[in-house]
């Protein structure tokens, strides 16, 4: 079974960030209540391919791109809307 992306965020050059929220849930098991957890978690994805997963913010997932774009000299090639959207320095 293929593994959900999530929902898109925002896009830097090649690079996607995706959130995945999951709702909190409450089932019957019996006589009991059984509750489990909501959860956000915000992914880093090049194409089809995870990069990186388990980021709680979307700032920071953002950041990351943003360095790992620096390191490869491609920071020009990022909107400036994005730039301003995340502060991203």
């Amino acid at each position: 079974m293929m593994e959900k992306r999530g929902h898109h965020m925002c896009k830097m050059v090649n690079y996607d960030v995706r959130q995945r929220v999951t709702q909190e849930t409450v089932r019957k098991s019996g006589n009991k209540l059984v509750s489990t957890p909501g959860n956000v978690e915000v992914m880093i994805y090049k194409g089809k391919s995870k990069i990186e997963g388990g980021m709680k913010d979307i700032k920071k997932a953002a950041q990351k791109v943003y360095d790992l774009l620096k390191n490869g000299g491609n920071q020009n090639y990022v909107s400036k809307k994005v730039i301003k959207k995340y502060n991203l320095v």
